[in-house]
């Protein structure tokens, strides 16, 4: 192990207190270890007016922390895994999945009021997202609700959505949990109803596959059960090869083995909403995880 282990991450307040937690949670397991926290400013940082679809999706989030990583400028790196597209670089690796607190959507209300329900949310308010898969949802569920689009890292967005740009915002729950915010929260969507992206709410670490001196320390983080959960729902991805360019919900859950997966998606445009859900064996998840990939492919290119 380095005498300083160097973590690259992304210079908002909720990725530093991500990449805070994930050096906290070393040094518990590594004695005298000494980490720096290295902040990296990214093009989605830089950009905070357009959609993330039109930056060319979330990968803008990571690249330049993966350029870092590649270069050696940093020893490893700290995700939020739904920023973490198909193509990351083949000389790296995601060494540990964290679980997460909440994979749910949450919607804060500027009226301060809780629901229980979308159901139950003012008719006509208007909720600020950019996310094309909330919009698909939200769309969906409650056809009446104006989407408003919104940048910004979180507490951006919600003093935007206060000083009266939006009734609400809708954001991970994991997020403002992390932040100490989740007081603020006035609805907690059902991930059965609403599809979570693939990776919400999950945490991993990146690092160069050459550096194998790291795994046994790294390693030490990693959550199985979750990296199983998580994989399932990046092969998904991977098979599609699917970014922010389109709206895709992946949700998987697993008792003992059994593995149920619910999958949400449409065109770029949301004209569509289709779902389907798949289950099996652990044994026999993965083909049908492949022809549902398939499916979702063959229906956005028809």
């Amino acid at each position: 192990m380095p005498k300083t282990l160097r973590i690259g991450t992304r210079q908002s307040q909720l990725a530093l207190k991500q990449a805070n937690m994930i050096a906290e949670l070393l040094r518990n397991h590594v004695s005298d270890l000494t980490i720096e926290i290295v902040g990296i400013t990214t093009e989605g940082d830089q950009n905070q007016h357009q959609p993330l679809h039109e930056l060319g999706g979330k990968s803008v989030f990571i690249k330049s922390i993966e350029q870092a990583l590649l270069k050696g400028e940093i020893d490893c790196a700290v995700h939020c895994l739904k920023d973490v597209t198909s193509d990351l670089h083949n000389d790296t690796e995601l060494i540990a999945y964290r679980p997460a607190e909440s994979v749910s959507d949450c919607i804060i209300m500027t009226n301060g009021h809780s629901y229980k329900s979308l159901a139950d949310l003012p008719h006509g308010c208007s909720i600020a997202t950019s996310s094309l898969r909330r919009q698909l949802l939200l769309n969906h569920h409650r056809p009446d609700i104006v989407i408003k689009p919104i940048r910004g890292n979180v507490d951006t967005r919600i003093a935007n959505c206060q000083a009266g740009y939006a009734d609400g915002l809708m954001l991970a729950k994991a997020g403002l949990v992390r932040l100490q915010r989740d007081k603020e929260i006035s609805l907690v969507c059902d991930p059965s109803q609403f599809t979570p992206a693939p990776g919400q709410g999950v945490i991993v670490i990146q690092k160069n596959r050459s550096d194998t001196h790291l795994n046994t320390y790294l390693s030490i983080l990693n959550d199985e059960y979750q990296q199983v959960l998580s994989q399932y729902e990046q092969a998904i991805i991977v098979d599609i090869g699917l970014s922010c360019d389109y709206p895709l919900g992946v949700y998987a859950q697993k008792h003992n083995d059994e593995v149920v997966i619910n999958a949400c998606w449409s065109t770029k445009a949301c004209t569509t909403f289709n779902t389907q859900t798949i289950s099996g064996t652990t044994h026999s998840i993965t083909k049908k995880i492949t022809e549902l990939s398939n499916h979702i492919k063959k229906s956005l290119l028809s």
